[in-house]
C-alpha cells in the first residue's frame, strides 16, 4: 500500500525575508507538515532565532511566498497560530529594566502573575470591544487554562508580582501564556535556559506528551540534544542566516565544534587583594515578600580569592541574593549585609559598589540599549550607567577593544547591541563585565543562549580569570557548565542557605 503523505501546514517556497537592510534565508524551500516535529540547530549569532521570527511573521517577504494551512480560528490570524518563546525574554517582558525590578514591588499596583494569564490578557482583548464574544468559548479557555497552570506546576506562582517571579519562572510562566492560547504551532528558543534540572525533565516530558497528544506542532530551537524531548522527527540545520542542511532525525549528525583558541592576554592584572579580605558578608539575613518568606537566616561570607557556585531550584532565591549584592534590592538596608567591608546603607551609593563589580546576568542584557553599538556596550562597564554623559577615554577604548579579540568578538564592535544574537549579547556583556578587571565577578546565567563552541569559550574565560585570582559568583542549574577552578558552592533549598566545598 503506498503511504499518504501527511498535509503540509506551513511551506516556505523560494522564500527570502529582510532583517534591517540585508536579505536574509534567501531562496529558501521548507516544509513544515502535520505530525513532525523539528529541532532547530546552529551555532550562535547563526539566525535561528531570525528564522523563528520570520515563520510567524515578523521580518517582511521580499521574494517567493509563505503560506498556512492552520484549521482557522475566530478573529485570529493564521501568523497569530504560531507561538514563539524567544530565548530574551523579550514576547514576556514587563521590567523596565533591572535597576528598577526590586523598587517597582513596592509599589501597590505591580500585576500579579494570574493578572497576567487571565483571558483578556493572553488573548489580547480589548475590554470597550464591541463584539461580543461567546460565554461558552470563554469557559472552554478558562478550563483549558486551569490545565496548564496545573500541568505547569506554576500554582505557587500565581500571588507573586511578574516583576518578583526569576528568570527560570518567568519562562514557566511565559510558556503557560502560550499554551493556554493553543497554538498550531509551538516555537520554543533555548526553552531549558534557566531552568533547574527537576524542572528541565519535567518540562521534557510535557513537550513529548504534547507530541504524543498531537497538541500542537512543536520546533525547539538551539537546545542541547541531550535535552530534546522523545517524538522530534527532523533536524534543521541554519548557518550564516541561511538554511543549510534538512534531515529526519535518523539521519542526522551533529556538526563538529571547534572551539577557536582566545587570544594571548596582554592586560596588567589588577593587583590581588590579599586572600581573606572579606568582600561579601551576609549575617542572619532573611528576604521576605509581603508576608513570604523566601529566605531564611542567610549567613554567608565571601573572601577574596574564592569562587562560588550558586545553585538552587527555580525561585530559591539565586536572583534575589545578588540583588542584594548588586544594590537593586531596597530591603537589604534593612538588613545586615557588608559589601567590600562597608554595610549597606552607610552612605555609599549603588555606583560606589559597582565600580568593583563585574555582571552578565538575563536581566542586565533585556536594560542594555540596542542602540549601542558592540564596543559602546563594552565601554559601559567602566561608567556603569549606561547613556552615562562622560566620555571615555583613549585607554579605554583600548582596553574595551583589547577585550573583544580576546573573547573573538573583534567583529561585533560595531554591531548595534539589539542587532545581536542572545549568545552574542551574553559575550559583549563578559566583556563589559572584564574590561575593567573587577574586585568580584557575578554571572547569573551567563550560558544561556550560546553554542557549544561559545559556551566553552565562556567557560575557558572564566575559569581563566579565576586561576588568576578574580573572586567570582557563578548562578547556574548546570554542573557542566560550571568553570574547573570554582571552589565553593552555596545551595539554596525551601529557604535555607547551605555551603560547602565544590568538590571535581
Amino acid at each position: 500500500m503506498m503511504k499518504t503523505e501527511r498535509r503540509a501546514i506551513l511551506q516556505l517556497r523560494q522564500a527570502t525575508f529582510r532583517l534591517g537592510d540585508k536579505r536574509v534565508f534567501p531562496q529558501t524551500d521548507w516544509t513544515l507538515r502535520l505530525g513532525e516535529h523539528w529541532a532547530v540547530t546552529g551555532p550562535t549569532a547563526a539566525g535561528k532565532t531570525i528564522f523563528a521570527r520570520a515563520l510567524r511573521g515578523d521580518l517582511p517577504l521580499v521574494a517567493g511566498a509563505i503560506e498556512y494551512d492552520f484549521p482557522p480560528v475566530p478573529r485570529r490570524e493564521p501568523e497569530d497560530q504560531i507561538e514563539c518563546l524567544l530565548a530574551d525574554g523579550s514576547d514576556f517582558d514587563t521590567v523596565a529594566g533591572a535597576s528598577s525590578r526590586w523598587f517597582s514591588l513596592d509599589q501597590e499596583e505591580s500585576l500579579l502573575t494570574r493578572e497576567c494569564l487571565e483571558w483578556g490578557a493572553v488573548e489580547n482583548i480589548n475590554p470597550f470591544e464591541v463584539v461580543r464574544r461567546r460565554r461558552a468559548d470563554r469557559e472552554r479557555w478558562e478550563k483549558r487554562a486551569r490545565e496548564v497552570i496545573r500541568w505547569l506546576g506554576i500554582q505557587s506562582l500565581l500571588d507573586k508580582p511578574v516583576l518578583a517571579l526569576s528568570n527560570g519562572e518567568r519562562r514557566k510562566v511565559a510558556l503557560a501564556r502560550a499554551l493556554m492560547r493553543a497554538p498550531a504551532v509551538l516555537i520554543l528558543d533555548d526553552p531549558f535556559a534557566g531552568l533547574d534540572a527537576a524542572y528541565r525533565e519535567h518540562l521534557r516530558n510535557i513537550l513529548e506528551t504534547l507530541i504524543r497528544q498531537r497538541a500542537t506542532t512543536l520546533l525547539v530551537i538551539g537546545a542541547q540534544p541531550a535535552d530534546w524531548p522523545r517524538g522530534l522527527t527532523h533536524v534543521l540545520r541554519i548557518e550564516r542566516f541561511r538554511v543549510v542542511r534538512q534531515s529526519s532525525l535518523a539521519e542526522w549528525r551533529p556538526a563538529a565544534s571547534v572551539c577557536a583558541p582566545s587570544a594571548p592576554s596582554k592586560t596588567a592584572p589588577r593587583p590581588r587583594l590579599k586572600a581573606g579580605t572579606e568582600l561579601v558578608h551576609f549575617e542572619d539575613v532573611d528576604i521576605f515578600w509581603e508576608n513570604q518568606r523566601l529566605l531564611t537566616g542567610v549567613n554567608w561570607t565571601v573572601r577574596a580569592g574564592e569562587s562560588w557556585a550558586i545553585m538552587g531550584p527555580n525561585g530559591s532565591g539565586k536572583t534575589t541574593l545578588l540583588s542584594f549584592i548588586i544594590g537593586d534590592n531596597p530591603q537589604v538596608f534593612a538588613k545586615n549585609v557588608r559589601i567590600f567591608g562597608q554595610p549597606r546603607g552607610s552612605g555609599e551609593s549603588v555606583w560606589d559598589i559597582r565600580k568593583h563589580i563585574g555582571w552578565v546576568s538575563p536581566e542586565l542584557s533585556r536594560s542594555c540599549d540596542p542602540n549601542l553599538t558592540g564596543l559602546e556596550t563594552v565601554l559601559s562597564g567602566f561608567l556603569d550607567a549606561d547613556g552615562a554623559d562622560e566620555a571615555p577615554s583613549a585607554k579605554q577604548r583600548a582596553q574595551a577593544r583589547l577585550w573583544l579579540r580576546k573573547l573573538g568578538l573583534g567583529e561585533l564592535g560595531k554591531r548595534l547591541f539589539g542587532e545581536m544574537s542572545t549568545g552574542e549579547q551574553r559575550l559583549i556583556l563578559l566583556a563589559r563585565a572584564l574590561v575593567k578587571r573587577p574586585r568580584l565577578l557575578v554571572l547569573d546565567e551567563p550560558c544561556q543562549g550560546l553554542d557549544k563552541t561559545q559556551r566553552e569559550r565562556l567557560i575557558a574565560e572564566v575559569d581563566r580569570r579565576i586561576r588568576q585570582g578574580t573572586t567570582a559568583l557563578y548562578v547556574t542549574h548546570r554542573r557542566d557548565e560550571i568553570p574547573p577552578g570554582m571552589t565553593h558552592v552555596l545551595r539554596l533549598k525551601n529557604g535555607r542557605a547551605t555551603t560547602g566545598v565544590l568538590s571535581p
